[in-house]
């Protein structure tokens, strides 16, 4: 089969963390970079400058996560277009003070999330649309089994602002994008890559197919008579 490569050298920006008192971890991102070049080289003050404005966005009371759900770290890496990452170039930031929820309800099982849906300009096809998960919401679910519209509007707001901050801070380089691995027998001359123009958020929460990691699971055994 054909080796899958990227049109583009990237970026991928990876947001990660504790929860359960690090009984189990998680983590989200995305990509960084240019529809027709290679992303820039990531620098220390790139990871630094998306530190405090994932913090802004992770700790407003309207985000809604929940207070157990931690962020230990930022890790920005170079993605070569084979797919392979630049060693020499990955960077990680970490907080200095805690970096948690502000949400003290009762929390759902790790593997429910809200998801973001990032569109670009295209309608169909590669580089058209991708997601992220959201970790630790905990917002309340209403009569409908949905979450209210008014909260979702809220979790849109702080995301919005989260990645206009991403696009205008001098210290962060290039874009956010979609970058769509090449598919077929020249991969080279399929994968895309488009800036992300709109993000879209829905009112249900969304289960993400790995569940666990080290949550250990107890069992409760009953012999039927």
């Amino acid at each position: 089969m054909p080796h899958v490569v990227y049109a583009h050298k990237v970026n991928r920006v990876t947001l990660s963390g504790t929860m359960f008192s690090a009984a189990e971890e998680w983590s989200t991102g995305f990509w960084m970079g240019e529809e027709g070049a290679d992303a820039s080289v990531p620098t220390q003050a790139m990871a630094n400058a998306i530190l405090p404005l994932w913090r802004t966005f992770f700790e407003a009371a309207q985000t809604k996560v929940h207070n157990q759900y931690l962020t230990t770290q930022v890790k920005v890496a170079h993605i070569n277009t084979n797919g392979t990452t630049d060693s020499a170039n990955v960077v990680y930031a970490y907080p200095a003070t805690e970096l948690n929820g502000n949400d003290a309800s009762s929390p759902y099982p790790p593997q429910c999330s809200m998801v973001v849906t990032l569109l670009s300009d295209r309608p169909r096809g590669l580089a058209s649309k991708g997601r992220m998960y959201l970790p630790g919401y905990v917002g309340a679910i209403t009569g409908n089994g949905k979450v209210s519209s008014l909260q979702t509007g809220e979790l849109a707001t702080q995301f919005e602002t989260f990645f206009n901050g991403i696009r205008a801070h001098a210290d962060i380089p290039n874009t956010p994008i979609l970058a769509a691995k090449g598919t077929g027998l020249f991969p080279e001359l399929t994968a895309q890559n488009d800036y992300i123009e709109k993000i879209k958020i829905g009112d249900v929460i969304d289960t993400q197919r790995r569940r666990r990691n080290g949550l250990a699971e107890t069992y409760v055994l009953k012999t039927l008579v």
